[in-house]
């Protein structure tokens, strides 16, 4: 808020960017139930100033990656509170929780998980038809 009236040019340009986006798929790690401190600071950056947030009405989905078995629950909720207040239309099917993902990688750093490739696949055809629906009823 205190930036509000001067902006950083970053700011301005992640703003813009934004702006140009149908949509915005959220991929995201889990720090202490939550989603890292960078991810928060985007979203905020976003939202200002009041009243002219990039996020108000843009199609959004959260996908969440985890080391451990529960693919970043904690993040993907805590984050969906945030996008509720942003007026973000957030899918909600399928939802997507990677878990183990230190296993899914090989060496290169390529996906070497089949099932999980399937999924992401299946998930970003939702996405797509879901920014169609909600950008579709957006413009008219």
């Amino acid at each position: 808020q205190d930036l509000d009236d001067n902006p950083p040019a970053a700011w301005v340009e992640f703003r813009d960017r934004l702006m140009k986006f149908d949509g915005v798929l959220f991929v995201t790690p889990e720090y202490n139930r939550s989603v890292p401190g960078v991810l928060k600071n985007a979203i905020d950056v976003g939202s200002r100033p009041y009243g002219k947030s990039v996020w108000d009405g843009k199609p959004g989905a959260v996908m969440s990656v985890s080391p451990g078995a529960i693919g970043g629950f904690g993040a993907n909720h805590h984050l969906r509170q945030s996008l509720v207040f942003l007026n973000v239309p957030t899918m909600q099917q399928p939802e997507a929780y990677i878990g183990n993902a230190g296993n899914l990688f090989d060496e290169s750093g390529n996906l070497a998980n089949d099932s999980i490739r399937e999924f992401a696949a299946k998930y970003i055809h939702a996405f797509a038809a879901w920014v169609e629906t909600n950008t579709s009823s957006r413009k008219q």
